[in-house]
């Protein structure tokens, strides 16, 4: 790739765990993008210009995910110059649909396009996974890899990243106005669970996967189950029975809630179901009095891109 001297680029959304693959399944969505402006500069390090549609997160590149993200990949690069973001928050903070995964995605993609940097992807994503860290306090690459690479992706604890042939889904994700921190959704988990639970799960993911590869999208959904994690997990999410009521009802084929929470997913076949699911959570959510946004569309192929128009 040319190197540049400003470049914007953007980084999908992501719902990780996906019910049955807890901290090693996560997927891209095609919205919400969130963007990021960088420019070069002849100062070294990373400035952050401006943090646009979210309050409160830290100008100290350091502190701040996409500013960590951009420092490692500088470092990584031995670059004698710097970087100036300016941030453009679409997937907020606790929103369960990977905030911080598309802020360190877009910074690590960024800083590399604008260099005109290569990386191949077990290269980029540590650099990624350092900026996610500063908000997550771990190295989980479910939501960071299919914000930077697209598609469905299989994470190991050793960093290898699986991408699966992803099923003919039409998705329906619904983020209410709340928010979940991680550390509170870990924390209601237990330590230890019973074997016939873990035997169970194990056998829901085989399954999951082996569904992808033969392009069964039907019994794929079928195999979203979980035992371990989202029964603990449903308390700390708003009116989620009456969500799930109502989205099953309106034809959902399964679904869960989306990384912590508070944003569930849906899955169907076809984009007139999925509006559909998305308006009867609305109704839920109207009846509540809770603000919320939903999104419809498709597993998203194409994880952090360079956009048309330039910064």
């Amino acid at each position: 790739m040319t190197p540049r001297e400003h470049i914007s680029v953007a980084a999908p959304a992501t719902v990780a765990n996906l019910t049955v693959g807890f901290d090693c399944l996560g997927l891209a969505l095609e919205r919400p993008l969130e963007r990021l402006d960088l420019r070069r500069t002849d100062t070294p390090g990373v400035t952050i210009a401006a943090v646009h549609g979210c309050d409160g997160l830290p100008l100290d590149p350091s502190r701040n995910v996409s500013g960590k993200a951009a420092q490692s990949v500088l470092q990584s690069l031995g670059a004698n110059w710097g970087v100036e973001l300016t941030i453009h928050k679409a997937v907020l903070p606790g929103s369960g649909i990977g905030s911080s995964a598309a802020s360190a995605a877009s910074a690590a993609f960024g800083v590399a396009a604008l260099a005109g940097a290569e990386l191949k992807p077990h290269e980029l994503l540590p650099l990624a996974l350092d900026g996610e860290q500063i908000a997550s306090g771990a190295r989980h690459a479910d939501n960071v890899a299919p914000a930077l690479f697209g598609g469905l992706c299989l994470c190991t604890p050793d960093g290898r990243i699986d991408h699966l042939p992803a099923p003919d889904w039409h998705l329906t994700v619904v983020h209410p106005q709340t928010v979940i921190k991680t550390a509170e959704a870990r924390a209601v988990l237990p330590y230890h669970v019973p074997m016939k639970d873990a035997l169970h799960q194990m056998a829901q993911l085989g399954h999951f996967v082996h569904c992808c590869h033969t392009g069964d999208a039907t019994e794929a959904a079928f195999a979203l189950q979980d035992v371990l994690a989202e029964p603990h997990r449903i308390p700390l999410q708003p009116h989620f029975k009456e969500v799930q009521a109502a989205a099953m009802n309106a034809g959902a084929r399964a679904g869960g809630v989306s990384g912590s929470g508070p944003s569930s997913y849906w899955i169907s076949f076809d984009n007139t179901t999925a509006k559909a699911i998305g308006q009867a959570i609305s109704t839920v959510f109207l009846q509540q009095g809770l603000d919320h946004h939903v999104h419809v569309g498709r597993i998203a192929q194409r994880g952090a891109h360079i956009l048309d128009t330039p910064a």
